[in-house]
């Protein structure tokens, strides 16, 4: 069973995080365009709401028909702030997930290049200690070939 360097075990817990933050920040923006969506819903109802309600009262209008017409619009106004609140919140909301998904994209790029300078400077070792087996051999060979006779 081989142990991962801590290293790359910082590595694979940062990607994790980023992982989910990525993951957070999408719901977070579906969420917030939903909310979107919807208060564009209210504000399209009420001012169709509001046109049919204006073109029938041409002909004139019930005092019941007016106060129901008032109440309903007060109603509207009511979840049009509710919904308006709902995105500005959703909004907030999804800022700070984009804030955490850059932060954890910073930090599993900072590990990234730590694990590349890790990598390099072992293969530097390695190609280092190579050559001094090469050089060693060599100097081992050489010795030996002056004694020999030439052919």
């Amino acid at each position: 069973m081989s142990i991962k360097p801590s290293l790359q075990i910082l590595l694979d817990h940062a990607q994790k995080q980023s992982d989910d933050a990525a993951m957070k920040l999408g719901l977070l923006t579906s969420r917030q365009q939903q909310a979107e969506q919807k208060l564009h819903l209210l504000q399209e109802y009420r001012h169709s709401y509001q046109s049919k309600f204006q073109n029938s009262a041409k002909n004139g209008v019930s005092q019941v028909n007016w106060s129901n017409f008032n109440a309903f619009m007060k109603k509207l106004d009511t979840a049009i702030a509710e919904q308006y609140q709902n995105v500005k919140n959703a909004n907030n909301n999804r800022e700070v997930g984009s804030t955490e998904f850059r932060m954890h994209q910073g930090k599993l790029k900072s590990y990234c290049t730590l694990s590349k300078r890790y990598h390099q400077i072992k293969i530097q070792k390695q190609t280092k200690s190579e050559q001094k087996e090469q050089d060693e051999f060599a100097s081992n060979i050489s010795p030996h070939n002056q004694f020999m006779p030439k052919k």
